[in-house]
């Protein structure tokens, strides 16, 4: 008799993290899809609109972005034709990245948070909208948070399931390669594969050598280059700035930089152009306008590593103060939305300078755009609140905090890699755009999830297939 009405509850508690999964999956596929339907084919905002007509034209390295973003963009709207191609995997790959983490805070009997994170975060209209959108930040920010939490609940456990290897291998190139500073990834995965042993170990290096090799042989291939570094629009950038003209005509002011180095400016841009065209949150005036003026484009490589040469030994140092306030005001800017935003209905005015199979709005609708822009707007009236990534920002100081007293290795590797990037996008922004900062919008997706099981001391999943 005990027996009998023991397994149909035993098949209940078996069936509840699928039904979760699903029901969370359910959810965000009919928010996405209906925002993506009411926006198609997708925000293109100055980088999609670069990206289309470069590859349209057959010079899809021009664009300056990263080899393997390239490859993607390629393989899909290169051989199409149409954004929605380039557009519609992603936004399902990120629904299904969302239901497995929130999927799985509810399944950990959690279901505040886990409804929090749905609503606040994955269904936040300014997410949604770079979601379906021709940039690759959405993608490459929520692929990075989602793998650190696959490698998190690894370590826990000290193994690695079938899928778990099987989501790594398609979560990999986004979060590794889609932008410049994903590198930092592979120092979390190299920890990962030197804790596990035997299938797992071998699996992981597997993903990471063939991935890497793809992306390097077919960047070269495709000839796309290798995106631009990190280092040289710092510097010319902050070079700019330590240039400027001051009113105090001073000794000191007047050798804020060395003679080579305004030797060296001035064959490529003027003073006066450097201090007209000179703008605290952008440095697009710098090197995507202005080309009549401004030819930093073609700097040789023997004037750049002389300049770089003097900014590190002598005008960094002597410049201290513009360029703390320089980082300080790019990052708080960015925090709080203060740049340019591109709108939900950008396609309308963006397709109009491409040539592409894609249509704005096919179906004519009316009434769901009109409805999303405004939702859109009211979000963006209280961004500095809605929008903040402060919130993830401070649950990553707390989490490196944390694992430095309690001396937990794991858990140290994860914060301490979100750390790092937080300081690289701190260091090396060159332009106040949010998207930069979406990373850390997106961190409560893992940084919750790991202060639960924290405080609940549980290493082992709470419910049959949760993990």
């Amino acid at each position: 008799m005990s027996s009998t009405l023991l397994r149909p509850l035993n098949e209940v508690e078996r069936l509840r993290p699928i039904r979760i999964y699903l029901s969370t999956s359910l959810v965000l596929l009919l928010v996405y899809l209906t925002w993506y339907v009411g926006v198609w084919p997708g925000p293109m905002g100055q980088d999609g609109y670069s990206l289309i007509a470069n590859i349209n034209q057959g010079g899809a390295r021009h664009t300056g972005k990263d080899p393997a973003w390239l490859l993607y963009a390629l393989g899909t709207y290169g051989l199409s034709q149409r954004i929605e191609v380039l557009v519609l995997p992603l936004v399902l790959l990120q629904v299904a990245i969302l239901s497995r983490i929130i999927g799985w805070v509810y399944i950990h009997r959690h279901p505040r948070v886990a409804t929090g994170l749905l609503v606040l975060v994955a269904c936040a209209p300014h997410v949604l909208n770079y979601g379906t959108s021709l940039y690759p930040d959405a993608i490459f920010s929520l692929a990075f948070v989602a793998v650190l939490f696959e490698i998190w609940l690894a370590l826990r456990h000290g193994r690695m399931s079938g899928w778990t290897i099987a989501w790594l291998f398609i979560l990999f190139p986004a979060a590794c390669y889609f932008k410049g500073n994903g590198f930092i990834m592979l120092v979390p995965l190299t920890y990962l594969a030197v804790r596990l042993k035997g299938t797992g170990r071998w699996a992981l290096v597997a993903t990471v050598l063939f991935w890497t090799m793809a992306i390097q042989w077919g960047g070269k291939a495709a000839d796309l280059g290798r995106g631009h570094s990190a280092m040289k629009p710092l510097i010319l950038f902050e070079t700019v700035n330590f240039m400027q003209t001051r009113p105090m005509n001073l000794w000191e002011t007047r050798h804020m930089v060395t003679d080579r180095t305004k030797e060296i400016m001035y064959r490529y841009i003027s003073q006066e152009d450097i201090d007209r065209l000179y703008d605290r949150d952008y440095w697009d005036t710098l090197w995507h306008q202005h080309h009549d003026r401004v030819r930093f484009y073609e700097m040789s490589k023997t004037d750049f590593r002389r300049l770089r040469t003097d900014f590190l030994t002598y005008n960094l140092w002597r410049n201290i103060p513009a360029f703390t306030a320089s980082r300080i005001n790019i990052f708080l800017a960015s925090a709080l939305a203060q740049g340019g935003m591109v709108g939900p209905d950008n396609a309308r005015q963006g397709l109009t300078m491409v040539s592409t199979r894609s249509e704005y709005n096919p179906l004519r609708l009316t009434t769901l755009p009109q409805t999303l822009n405004r939702l859109y707007e009211a979000s963006y009236n209280w961004r500095f609140l809605l929008w903040s990534p402060l919130v993830g920002v401070l649950l990553v100081l707390l989490c490196f905090k944390r694992s430095v007293q309690v001396r937990d290795r794991d858990e140290l590797m994860i914060s301490g890699t979100l750390l790092v990037q937080l300081l690289g996008v701190f260091v090396f922004s060159i332009a106040a755009e949010y998207r930069y900062l979406l990373i850390f919008f997106y961190a409560p997706l893992l940084l919750l999830p790991m202060a639960i099981a924290h405080r609940t001391g549980s290493r082992a999943p709470l419910a049959s297939g949760a993990a």
